[in-house]
């Protein structure tokens, strides 16, 4: 039953941790969160290891917009430049494409020096002599623009999941005049998320029932044929882009890279005047031999004042990323198809409950804090340490904000728990408690804790025997028995628990109690004697009907108190030599034919108007086992005045040696048959050794 409690709780906290995980994962700020988290990931461990050689970036920088500008060239250039480049690309170095991620949308202006219809043409003759030209359009979602003729693009039809492909109302496409002869085209459209950094790409888009490439992608379809790779779109129509690393390059004092780039830049001033000496028979000046030979050619700007600058993860460290490395980082996505791929909700969910489900349980039957927070500790590692191998070695990504909102949530559910356990289990002791604690003295115990092991305490012991009961168990059948001990333990127990006291055992027909522990008072033995008489009078009321009796035995003094036993189990309990005399005590009242036996500490310790010690009467010294020096003896009896006055009169004598008055109060006793206990105890004695100085030796040995 404890079993199936466990793992009911443990499937409750398991669901409600994943349930909690996965829809607060997908809130705003913990969406953000989790992609921060890749962001930092590729920061750290984003390698091209030569993924990059095949691609170069010819960037529009700012260097190259100040050559053009002090020979008069100012931006936009002419087309003919393009027309010189893509020429000398392609023809000459042996690219196997050249992507602008420029946008030509109108007719070339006229200049002093060159018409623009003719710029036009000389770069529309390139496009249709090599056919490898990839030129940029634009994409609107909202409305339709003006532009609304088609781009003879090269058909889509085998894309994986073409549901997934995002609708848009119209394109800006390039000039009319180039897309009656080309055909590579791409459009430029790249999307932030909502905190505006650039995370994933859209390879494709449709208008209708069209489909078009992005630049990446039209790319992808002219330099390796033209299937499509095997993307898998999200919702939104994107993939994740893999980084390969930082975006541009950076340079030293004296003008070289201070450092290797992720990707191959050159500047397209050098570029065109390498393509303009190669035009004209001259040498070029690239260190190696061509350059751009099987490679795949993005031209873009990089350049501050043409705004083609985005944030991706590597921004935050103040540099800026060129837009065209962003097609170009797409691009050799799709070619190594290194995508990161996330792994599907379900199976990650699946793992996470496994880890959960375990840890969870293992705590909640463990209830060690210590030992659960190291696992979960240890969990939540393997868990990181699984997702960063999974990242570095396979580009798969986890939502692991969702891990670790579900191992928190986990966590708090299992604390909520092992509390409501703890304050069950509580209950349940408090409960049974109640039977032998007051509720004063529970609740400092609950407040303070019993003491492991033992302390030596001031306390009082008392003992108590239901006189007769053996008998009475013969003569009745064992439901009988059962049902009158319930009675008088249950009466004597109230009476204890009401004065403060603690029922520490039951002896058979009998029980222990202690005043003073596990929680000490002051008048633990005030109140030990108030309970022996309250009993007394309890067992005077029970007495006519069962024929029983009651023996009484207290003592107080010091005890050694606390939780006693061997590791499989502890009991509460009190040892020492005032215990035992407590004890021995109560079976003196049988010698003695007396109710209640009281030792002398315990007498000592009552207030001197107590009304109770008024009713107890002194019977003697007597020395007990283990004990050199005599302790006096206080007894209860229901006789009267007369009665003790006579044996108080016997006792001084037989304490003063004084023989003759001794036997005249045992000559007043025998000849009137008085029945009293005590004095009887002496009378038998003497009789015994007929010699009272020999009585009186023998007493004090």
């Amino acid at each position: 039953k404890m079993l199936i409690s466990s793992l009911l709780m443990t499937a409750g906290v398991t669901v409600a941790a994943i349930i909690i995980g996965f829809f607060l994962s997908m809130t705003p700020a913990f969406y953000n969160m989790n992609n921060y988290l890749y962001d930092n990931m590729f920061r750290k461990y984003a390698k091209p290891k030569g993924k990059t050689d095949s691609v170069a970036i010819i960037e529009i920088d700012d260097w190259s917009l100040g050559q053009a500008q002090n020979i008069g060239l100012g931006w936009p250039w002419p087309r003919n430049m393009y027309a010189v480049i893509s020429d000398y690309l392609i023809n000459t170095e042996g690219a196997k494409a050249v992507a602008f991620d420029v946008l030509f949308t109108s007719p070339d202006i006229d200049r002093s020096d060159s018409d623009g219809i003719d710029n036009d043409e000389a770069f529309r003759d390139v496009m249709e002599q090599t056919d490898k030209v990839i030129l940029a359009f634009t994409a609107n979602k909202s409305t339709k623009t003006r532009y609304d003729y088609d781009l003879r693009t090269k058909q889509i039809s085998n894309a994986q999941d073409l549901r997934c492909v995002a609708e848009y109302k119209s394109i800006m496409p390039v000039y009319e005049f180039f897309a009656d002869v080309n055909h590579n085209y791409g459009f430029v459209d790249i999307e932030g998320q909502a905190d505006g950094v650039i995370r994933q790409y859209k390879p494709l888009m449709r208008i209708g029932d069209r489909y078009y490439p992005a630049l990446a992608t039209a790319a992808y379809l002219l330099a390796n044929g033209d299937t499509l790779p095997p993307i898998r779109l999200n919702g939104n129509g994107n993939f994740i882009i893999n980084w390969y690393g930082d975006g541009g390059y950076d340079l030293n004092a004296d003008g070289e890279l201070a450092k290797p780039s992720t990707f191959r830049y050159y500047q397209f001033w050098d570029v065109f005047r390498n393509a303009v000496q190669a035009s004209r028979g001259r040498d070029t000046d690239w260190s190696e031999e061509q350059p751009f030979k099987d490679k795949v050619v993005f031209v873009g700007a990089s350049a501050r004042g043409l705004l083609d600058q985005k944030q991706t993860p590597f921004t935050v460290r103040g540099k800026a990323y060129p837009g065209v490395e962003i097609h170009a980082t797409a691009y050799l996505n799709e070619v190594n198809q290194d995508w990161i791929r996330r792994i599907y909700y379900q199976y990650q969910i699946l793992v996470l409950m496994i880890f959960l489900f375990v840890w969870i349980f293992f705590s909640i039957r463990t209830k060690s804090m210590p030992k659960n927070i190291i696992i979960l500790v240890l969990v939540y590692a393997v868990i990181k340490v699984f997702s960063l191998g999974l990242f570095i070695g396979y580009r798969l990504r986890l939502n692991l904000v969702m891990s670790d909102i579900a191992l928190l949530s986990a966590l708090i559910g299992t604390l909520m728990v092992n509390y409501y356990l703890i304050g069950r289990n509580r209950n349940k002791i408090k409960n049974a408690f109640k039977s032998y604690l007051s509720p004063q003295l529970l609740s400092e115990i609950d407040g303070n804790g019993l003491t492991a092991g033992g302390k030596e305490t001031e306390a009082s012991a008392m003992f108590i025997d239901i006189a007769g009961f053996t008998t009475f168990s013969e003569k009745n059948d064992i439901g009988k028995v059962v049902e009158v001990l319930n009675i008088y333990l249950k009466e004597f127990s109230d009476v204890i628990i009401k004065n403060n006291g603690f029922v520490n055992k039951f002896l058979g027909d009998g029980l222990m109690a202690l005043f003073g522990a596990p929680s000490s008072f002051p008048n633990h033995a005030q109140m030990a004697v108030k309970s022996a008489f309250e009993c007394y009078e309890v067992n005077q009321r029970l007495s006519p009907q069962y024929g029983l009796n009651v023996r009484i035995g207290i003592n107080s003094g010091k005890m050694i108190c606390g939780n006693m036993g061997g590791t499989q189990r502890l009991e509460y309990t009190a040892i020492g030599d005032n215990v035992n005399l407590a004890s021995r005590l109560e079976g003196t009242n049988k010698f003695f034919d007396t109710k209640i036996m009281v030792g002398e500490n315990s007498f000592n310790m009552l207030p001197v108007g107590d009304i109770f010690r008024k009713r107890l009467h002194y019977i003697g010294k007597f020395s007990v086992k283990g004990k050199d020096i005599p302790i006096r003896f206080y007894s209860y009896d229901n006789k009267s005045p007369k009665v003790h006055e006579l044996f108080d009169k016997m006792l001084a004598a037989f304490e003063d040696n004084d023989a003759g008055t001794f036997k005249k109060a045992v000559k007043f006793f025998t000849d009137n048959k008085i029945e009293y206990g005590p004095a009887l105890f002496y009378i038998k004695h003497y009789e015994d050794t007929k010699k009272i100085g020999e009585f009186i030796k023998l007493h004090e040995k």
